[in-house]
């Protein structure tokens, strides 16, 4: 018998259809579509990051069904995966992304591309065609199953035809297979490509399935005992340089690192995009080996590298061990933590850890200790740390005698940007020469502080920053140029349409000012116009177009009093601060000038200062 009204009269079908679709929202009729998202979400995705399409009308069907699905619909497919990956380095869960069929899902690529070097757990769901219809010269069709094969960590192709017994049995145990791949061991982006058929428009009323769930049991990470004594007994006697690059906030590599430097034959360089909260001069990393005479170079090479996280900003750093592996075959280098390769950035690796940084880091420090107590460690190496902090101090204090001695320009700004971030901001940093500026420049670094140097690209530094700012629940700054801002322009809109809490500060120094300084390029007479390339944007305009509010400063006073008003302002908001390009460009020469490091050395030894 049917349903009944409040009243006891039988409801015509029409009322009754009306009732259920009020009762619940309206899903795809996909079985496919249907398992999919809720393996995925019973995996702990929360978030998806949507682009509008025909092909996947049943995904968006089935993502705005789901109250445990939180969706953010961003129209420029490019733009959406760099959101995606910008909640994933905040929240450090699965972030899925959603999009039509053909060549919406090679704008993913640069964003996947990042989240693959990062490690960084991105879910990429295509919708697709059915097969029979690929190169038949149908609208949207390309080859999508393993397109993004190189830059994820599995590939899956699903069909939207259910076949086999039991039905959905192949979509349901592919589906998790997806979720665990991404999740397990170093974390990274996946891809299901989904063939979803006509009629794309059948919907029911949402119900939840019961999907079956695949766990896994992740074994020990730390090496044994024995192992770990061993490696403790290679360590100490021996000048050992810990090396701290890009990593997500960690509570254990921060106490293991804290305890590993206490050791006075270990000194710590660390960027400050490894989020670990130290003393100011262990960021003193190219402004510590810019000073270095010859005799140091050599004197204060390491006998070990051991290093954590993911690819190093410093570009001096790099040169000087390269030179230090080449002089001193015998040096070692352990790379620590989860990897997708063998990476050999300083030419001198002999040993993959593949142990957790944290639990590794603070095991070989008590280690060392214990053998410090018996009187086993061996004090040959005693003095390198002080010996380190001396000079990372002292190229500190140069950096900030340049700072306070130049006039209006890159250096300057950007060193009252950093010191008046508040301690609970996150920060977002774009490549080029903000990030260049983050790790030269001697502060502390906030709550946490990220860039895109999986791949080192400038294209979706500011879409990072609003998925970001969407899973931070505090305040989120991006430090960005001109050249970046302007090829991510889009981004402004997406923060003005989600009403992202985003605090934007772009350096418009006329270009890509890193063409001016670096001597790859600095002297190529057409440097300006095909390097440089002054993106001319009006920044006002484009803020006032996509909702954001704007600020400007073009000296050290308007720049102190915007940053006052910016700290108080709600986001979005955009501060532009207009900047010389050739004086900028001539203080970041200065202050990574072997020459002129050497030549201020000699005069304070030759004053007596």
């Amino acid at each position: 018998m049917g349903e009944t009204t409040k009243d006891g009269h039988p409801q015509e079908p029409a009322a009754q259809e009306a009732a259920i679709h009020e009762a619940a929202p309206q899903d795809s009729a996909k079985l496919t579509v249907r398992i999919l998202l809720d393996v995925m979400a019973a995996h702990g995705v929360s978030d998806v990051v949507c682009s509008p399409g025909s092909r996947n009308a049943p995904l968006l069907a089935g993502v705005a069904a789901r109250r445990a699905l939180k969706a953010y619909v961003v129209i420029d497919e490019r733009a959406a995966a760099f959101v995606a990956l910008g909640i994933a380095q905040v929240s450090r869960r699965p972030v899925a992304l959603v999009c039509t069929s053909g060549t919406a899902m090679l704008n993913y690529a640069p964003a996947v591309a990042e989240a693959y070097y990062q490690g960084l757990p991105l879910i990429v769901v295509t919708a697709d065609r059915p097969r029979e219809w690929i190169d038949q010269d149908d609208s949207q069709t390309i080859r999508q199953p393993g397109a993004l094969a190189n830059i994820v960590k599995g590939s899956y192709d699903i069909s939207d035809r259910t076949e086999g017994s039991p039905v959905g049995w192949y979509e349901m145990r592919t589906v998790n297979d997806a979720m665990l791949t991404a999740m397990k061991d170093r974390m990274g982006p996946v891809h299901i490509n989904v063939r979803i058929s006509p009629p794309l428009k059948e919907v029911m009323p949402y119900a939840p399935l019961q999907v079956r769930t695949i766990r896994r049991i992740a074994s020990d990470s730390l090496p044994d005992k024995a192992t770990m004594s061993m490696l403790a007994g290679r360590a100490v006697g021996k000048r050992v340089l810990f090396i701290a690059a890009m990593s997500l906030p960690d509570a254990a590599l921060q106490k293991g690192v804290t305890r590993l430097r206490a050791h006075s034959n270990v000194a710590v360089m660390a960027e400050t995009v490894s989020n670990l909260h130290l003393p100011a001069e262990d960021y003193a990393v190219d402004s510590a080996i810019v000073l270095l005479s010859p005799e140091e170079r050599a004197a204060l090479a390491p006998d070990l590298i051991i290093s954590a996280g993911g690819a190093p900003v410093a570009g001096l750093l790099k040169e000087w061990l390269r030179e230090c592996a080449a002089r001193n075959p015998r040096m070692e280098h352990w790379a620590v933590g989860p990897a997708p390769n063998t990476a050999d950035c300083f030419q001198a690796l002999t040993l993959r850890i593949e142990a957790d940084p944290g639990r590794f880091v603070s095991a070989l420090s008590a280690a060392m200790a214990r053998m410090a107590r018996k009187g086993t460690e061996g004090c040959d190496a005693d003095g390198y740390s002080c010996a380190w902090d001396a000079i990372k101090r002292e190229g500190q204090a140069r950096v900030e005698g340049i700072a306070a001695a130049a006039g209006w320009c890159d250096l300057t700004a950007y060193d009252a940007i950093f010191k008046a971030i508040p301690s609970g901001w996150n920060l977002q940093v774009s490549n080029g020469t903000s990030i260049r500026y983050a790790q030269l420049l001697p502060r502390r670094i906030p709550h946490a502080e990220y860039c895109n140097r999986g791949v080192s690209g400038i294209d979706g530094s500011t879409t990072t920053a609003v998925g970001a700012a969407l899973a931070y629940p505090g305040e989120t700054l991006l430090v960005t140029g001109d050249m970046s801002l302007a090829y991510d322009a889009g981004a402004l809109q997406t923060a003005g349409r989600l009403h992202v809490p985003l605090k934007i500060i772009v350096v418009n120094n006329s270009g890509g000012n890193i063409f001016r300084f670096i001597n790859a390029t600095s002297r190529f007479d057409c440097r300006e116009e095909m390097l440089c390339a002054d993106p001319g944007m009006d920044f006002r305009g484009m803020a006032a177009a996509c909702g954001c509010r704007y600020l400007r400063a073009d000296s050290s006073e308007s720049l102190h009093d915007s940053l006052r008003r910016l700290r108080l302002m709600p986001g979005p908001v955009l501060l532009e601060v207009v900047t010389p390009p050739e004086e900028s460009a001539a203080e970041l020469k200065r202050i990574l000038s072997r020459r002129q490091a050497a030549a201020g050395r000699n005069y304070k030894s030759n004053t007596g200062n």
